[in-house]
């Protein structure tokens, strides 16, 4: 017998939340890119960072599920107003000592979109876009 499930309704994924073995290096690389971090719990230890609609917040790794553990096999996206923001960030993440993964390129993903993105020193992937009109052959 088929059971059916009522769906949610989801308006969005927020609170991007990293824990780090060496917060302090973490706080200096993304400070470089996005500037002081705007919430800071010293006590915590958090910092946070509004992008958008949300919040990127750092933490020590000790109060993680892994305790001694940079994360792993993670990724977040940061969505820019304009396709050319994308290479201007991507820039900035290797400037600050991210890793390329995939340089600035018109794509399809979910939707026609400018992409790019980038491994930071701690692990994570970031992928940074921009949806685009779709081209006139569509």
């Amino acid at each position: 017998m088929e059971t059916k499930t009522e769906s949610f309704q989801i308006v969005g994924l927020n609170y991007v939340s990293l824990y780090l073995l060496n917060l302090d290096e973490a706080v200096a690389f993304y400070t470089k890119i996005f500037g002081p971090p705007e919430a800071v719990d010293e006590k915590g230890p958090l910092y946070g960072w509004r992008l958008g609609s949300t919040w990127l917040t750092l933490f020590k790794s000790d109060i993680g599920t892994v305790k001694e553990s940079n994360p792993r096999n993670a990724e977040f996206a940061i969505q820019v107003a304009e396709p050319a923001e994308v290479d201007r960030l991507y820039e900035a993440f290797l400037a600050a000592g991210a890793k390329k993964c995939m340089v600035p390129e018109d794509t399809k993903m979910y939707e026609p979109m400018r992409f790019a993105c980038v491994d930071d020193p701690f692990g994570v992937r970031i992928d940074m876009y921009c949806p685009i009109d779709p081209p006139a052959s569509e």
